[in-house]
């Protein structure tokens, strides 16, 4: 995590406080800098990224499914669907499955982060379960539970590792 202008800091710190008041026990990984926090059946993750040296962009993710087979039809399905969802997109790394939205940090307020989590979280809940029922994989809270929660992010390649800096 390179946040090394006030405003990337300051977006952090709120994050860190939001999160303190919205959840009972939102979890930072002090390596990433990266907030867990689990609302409903959905593990999500929250970052902050620097968006130039005047603003940061804050992405709220979900875990949705893991290890998912890969099928024509579901991924057209999940093109198709990130057309008409209102907030977040599907995205692919490997055999996972994630669904994320990202806002703007330098005006991002209490309830907007909420309002992100929320919409995120759902979206993910009501897919999750009819896509490991077509499909295979877990969930996320499954693939927790069975693995203790050994495997994260950190094993998935980085955008960094995908898409080089310019």
């Amino acid at each position: 995590m390179d946040l090394t202008e006030a405003i990337h800091r300051d977006v952090q710190d709120r994050i860190e406080e939001y999160l303190g008041e919205l959840f009972e026990d939102p979890y930072l990984d002090q390596e990433t800098g990266h907030f867990y926090v689990r609302y409903g059946t959905t593990v999500l993750e929250i970052s902050v990224e620097p968006y130039g040296p005047e603003d940061a962009m804050v992405q709220v993710m979900a875990y949705c499914v893991q290890g998912v087979r890969l099928e024509h039809d579901l991924l057209l399905g999940l093109l198709e669907l990130n057309h008409h969802l209102p907030f977040g997109a599907f995205s692919l790394v490997g055999r996972d499955l994630f669904i994320a939205h990202t806002l703007f940090g330098r005006t991002l307020d209490r309830g907007s982060l909420l309002g992100a989590i929320a919409a995120v979280a759902n979206v993910s809940d009501e897919y999750d379960d009819r896509i490991v029922a077509k499909y295979g994989g877990q969930t996320a809270l499954d693939r927790i539970r069975d693995t203790g929660g050994k495997r994260g992010r950190s094993e998935r390649p980085r955008r960094e590792a995908l898409h080089p800096p310019r």
